[in-house]
């Protein structure tokens, strides 16, 4: 998936493809960013504060996208709930398949491009400014966290320990974590 509502299935590994630019509700095209399984089901962030929800019975992606204009570059499981987050450190929690959402206060400031769940079940959420936020209450809210090094990021991963695997413009790093004060 990808530019301008780019989107093919594959049920074979990759051998074949189906097109399946009709099946989603998407009519202004707008770019996909990220799909992730999330709390039962498969979602799609995009452009245009654009979210799609898999209905396995018709085979289609449908809208349930938040109040929300700007891009979301990913959605995440927060166990029972999805998270989408972008653009102005934006996040956004449903509780109920997308049918309504909640916004979340991350204390992110810059735009969200990451998140990994650590070992202790903790979801951490990062910006582009590098800077980190934590949940162990399912998304519902988030404390900071802060980079001993920090650098712009653009993904970040879980390796244990409080240290993560980290990718930015100035290339791939380790760093640690501790509770901002």
């Amino acid at each position: 998936m990808g530019a301008y509502n780019l989107i093919f299935k594959t049920a074979d590994g990759g051998k074949s493809w189906q097109a399946w630019f009709d099946r989603t509700e998407n009519p202004k095209f707008f770019n996909l960013y990220a799909i992730r399984p999330a709390a039962g089901g498969l979602y799609i962030s995009g452009e245009g504060g654009l979210v799609l929800k898999l209905d396995v019975a018709g085979q289609h992606f449908k809208a349930v996208s938040p109040q929300y204009n700007g891009s979301l570059f990913g959605v995440a499981d927060a166990g029972n709930a999805v998270l989408a987050y972008g653009l102005r450190g934006n996040v956004f929690r449903s509780d109920d398949g997308g049918a309504h959402w909640t916004k979340v206060n991350a204390g992110l400031q810059a735009s969200v491009v990451g998140t990994t769940r650590t070992a202790q079940g903790a979801m951490v959420l990062a910006d582009v400014g590098g800077r980190l936020a934590a949940s162990t209450d399912g998304a519902q809210s988030f404390t900071r966290l802060t980079l001993k090094n920090p650098m712009p990021l653009t993904a970040i991963a879980d390796i244990g320990e409080g240290r993560f695997a980290l990718t930015g413009p100035r290339g791939v790093a380790v760093g640690e974590a501790v509770a901002a004060h």
